[in-house]
């Protein structure tokens, strides 16, 4: 007879709840050094209808993405006449995240959600100090990619095979995200509880050790 795995321990008491946040932004360029963030979008993973997005004007000084608008399509003449200060969109999206926790879950620490995480937390992170506030995900980051190919991997799955057209061939959706950012994060909020439901059925209880 099979039984449900118990629940874990925490490793530390008092550690707080998380609220899992899908985050997507998309770029002019390939890194903050050539390029701008050009659009952010989020929600929260268990309600995405609670949900942020935002066009900013890009930075002046940064060339131009041709390569990278054919991918998200937004052009430049469109986000200089309808987006909004690039610092002050970060800034707007930062108390948003720390709005939405408050009003959610007020003891819960804002978990950022993200399908290849370390593009999109690069950009964040770097937006946040250059508009001088406190990154409300603090150092706490999650990557779909990393999560899929923990449960799937094997000597048949490369870390190529991870990319969004192969990772859907097993969690099929009828949500279209296409780089659109808010499309996007809404995609992977949807991943992110097929992954978490995966996770919970084939989940291998942590061992904690003893302090000595």
């Amino acid at each position: 007879m099979q039984h449900d795995a118990p629940t874990p321990p925490p490793f530390e008491e008092g550690l707080p709840q998380e609220l899992w946040f899908s985050v997507d932004v998309e770029c002019s360029g390939q890194t903050p050094l050539d390029g701008s963030l050009i659009s952010i979008g989020a929600c929260l993973v268990d309600d995405p209808k609670k949900s942020f997005y935002v066009e900013l004007r890009p930075d002046p000084t940064k060339q131009w993405g041709h390569k990278e608008e054919r991918v998200h399509r937004l052009s430049r003449a469109h986000l200089e006449e309808n987006g909004i200060d690039r610092l002050e969109g970060v800034r707007q999206f930062a108390l948003w995240v720390r709005a939405t926790a408050e009003a959610t879950a007020p003891e819960s620490s804002p978990l950022f959600v993200g399908f290849n995480t370390p593009f999109d937390w690069m950009w964040l992170t770097m937006a946040f100090a250059e508009a001088g506030v406190k990154n409300p995900f603090g150092m706490s980051a999650m990557d779909l990619k990393s999560v899929y190919y923990t449960l799937h991997g094997g000597e048949n799955l490369t870390w190529k095979k991870t990319v969004k057209r192969f990772v859907r061939q097993v969690y099929p959706t009828d949500l279209v995200g296409d780089h659109h950012a808010l499309a996007d994060a809404i995609e992977q909020a949807e991943l992110a509880r097929d992954l978490r439901s995966k996770s919970l059925k084939n989940r291998i209880p942590p061992t904690i050790p003893e302090r000595r």
